[in-house]
């Protein structure tokens, strides 16, 4: 290089310029996307548009897991700022898990009802078939089952395991911890009262 150098003085400033311009343009676009991560103002709106691929399926963006974040913050603002601005309100994350069953899991009622508000569908479903009311049901929180099943969700909805929200109301073990047992007796009586059945009692292929 240095040689290079020697001989062909002009051609080597110009290649040490270019290469010193790549790298302050790589620099400032590593503090731009610093910058888009860390502020939700700054995220241009086309980007709020839920993408989807050559088949029609929909394809996992930034903004779909914002809002996930936001749902798991508890931050209500910037949940009806993103809905407001076009962000699906059923939007998956690698685990098909929508931000209705984040916040059903987290038992944030209030957040339940803003996304119920803004369209989200109560059947819909996490990879493994699970609804929010399954989630509603493992986690014990009637007044959000009761909220579920008022908006429309299926009370005898299978999961992958042919398991129906009462099935995971009355489990006891298979991973699932014993605490919350009271409450998720609550929300058995009321799925009951419902109609709601044991997956055994639907599908012949339960467990």
């Amino acid at each position: 290089m240095v040689v290079i150098g020697l001989l062909f003085p002009e051609a080597y400033l110009m290649f040490i310029k270019y290469i010193f311009v790549i790298c302050f343009v790589c620099f400032a676009g590593c503090r731009t996307s610093e910058q888009y991560a860390t502020s939700l103002d700054q995220v241009p709106l086309p980007f709020y548009q839920e993408s989807k691929d050559n088949y029609g399926h929909a394809v996992q963006t930034a903004p779909e897991l914002r809002l996930h974040t936001a749902v798991d913050k508890g931050d209500k603002v910037v949940i009806k700022n993103y809905l407001a601005a076009g962000v699906a309100v059923d939007s998956k994350n690698q685990f098909g898990i929508t931000p209705l069953h984040a916040a059903t899991c987290q038992g944030k009622i209030e957040i339940v009802r803003i996304l119920l508000k803004h369209g989200a569908r109560p059947d819909e479903v996490s990879y493994g078939k699970q609804t929010a009311l399954h989630f509603a049901a493992l986690n014990g929180n009637p007044l959000i089952a009761q909220l579920l099943i008022d908006n429309g969700a299926s009370v005898n909805s299978l999961d992958f395991e042919n398991w129906t929200p009462l099935d995971c109301a009355l489990i006891r073990g298979k991973g699932i911890t014993f605490s919350n047992f009271d409450d998720r007796k609550a929300v058995a009586e009321l799925l009951v009262k419902k109609g709601g059945r044991k997956g055994i009692e639907i599908s012949t292929s339960h467990d």
